[in-house]
């Protein structure tokens, strides 16, 4: 029997457990008759949900961590289920095996499929608060995206870009992750903030901890890291050209600070700093000579008083300002 028609027996179980209408109903039967096979795979599949509730659930457990811990992209499903079962249960029959490799069926879509997949976006200047259906909240700052799905067994958040504030709700069953382009951030229950912007991440932790890796590749939930680093609170780390920085301190309170509308530079050279405010609104200022932009400054600064970070800029650094102009003083 086919590994798809397999897959298309756990999907409408899957759905059938969780309720379904007069129309999926029919649906349901259409298929089951439409084929033999279809016939024969949910009929295995009705008996496996009857056996599943026979087994112990210590030895259910034990085979649904190994079937998760095993399976890796382009890899056979049933080479994967059947050294699950000789691990878990290596006593059992044959016959007895070949059924509940039809569980690894049953696990392996139900991993796959996210209970909860929904996309937020934030304009330029705007600002949003999502809480999520696991109690997780996350605080997106302007002109950021992110892609979030709820599995069984794991969170995931993808940040495609911009950067967001994260509020996770403890769940120790259900790791919650964040991955941007090659760095993943796992955690299980803290406050930290996640910035991807110019191919340049960087992750800082409020409060509990989190363990930030970097890949060679697109980073998945499962895949291997080349490095990686545990953060605690006040630690904070950038991922640059593939490579992890050093850890740094930071004032907790200081985490996400652009929350409550404001800017803060730590030694940053002034061609960063105007970008980042470029990020909220016009600045409308243009460095004269792009030795300027290497220039350091420091300071907390509001968003909305772009004057004010302007008229702070000829007390602090050798430049003055004319007609949107910053030029050597």
């Amino acid at each position: 029997m086919s590994e798809s028609i397999d897959f298309l027996a756990a999907q409408w179980l899957l759905r059938q457990e969780q309720g379904l209408d007069s129309e999926e109903q029919a649906a349901l039967q259409q298929w089951i008759h439409a084929d033999a096979k279809h016939h024969q795979a949910w009929r295995e599949m009705t008996s496996i949900n009857v056996l599943i509730g026979q087994l112990p659930s210590a030895q259910i457990t034990a085979l649904q961590r190994q079937v998760h811990a095993g399976l890796k992209p382009k890899q056979s499903l049933w080479q994967v289920c059947w050294q699950a079962c000789s691990k878990v249960m290596p006593q059992m029959a044959v016959a007895s095996c070949a059924m509940l490799m039809l569980v690894c069926s049953l696990l392996w879509f139900e991993r796959q499929q996210p209970r909860f997949s929904q996309t937020f976006t934030t304009a330029k200047g705007k600002f949003s608060r999502q809480t999520l259906p696991d109690g997780s909240t996350v605080e997106l700052d302007t002109a950021s995206q992110i892609q979030v799905s709820l599995y069984g067994s794991r969170r995931e958040v993808q940040l495609l870009r911009g950067q967001a504030m994260f509020h996770v709700s403890k769940d120790t069953d259900k790791p919650f992750h964040v991955l941007t382009g090659k760095a993943r951030v796992t955690v299980l229950g803290t406050q930290f903030a996640v910035r991807n912007i110019n191919q340049q991440v960087s992750v800082a932790v409020q409060e509990g901890k989190v363990k930030v890796a970097a890949f060679k590749q697109q980073a998945e939930y499962d895949s291997r890291p080349v490095s990686q680093a545990t953060l605690l609170a006040g630690d904070a780390i950038v991922l640059a050209a593939g490579e992890l920085s050093p850890i740094k301190s930071v004032t907790p309170a200081s985490v996400g600070c652009w929350r409550s509308g404001r800017l803060t530079f730590d030694n940053t050279p002034l061609k960063d700093a105007l970008a980042e405010f470029e990020r909220y609104t016009p600045s409308n200022l243009q460095l004269t000579d792009p030795k300027l932009g290497e220039l350091r400054i420091s300071g907390s600064f509001e968003v909305s008083k772009l004057k004010q970070f302007t008229a702070a800029l000829p007390q602090v650094l050798p430049v003055r300002i004319a007609d949107g102009k910053i030029m050597s003083r």
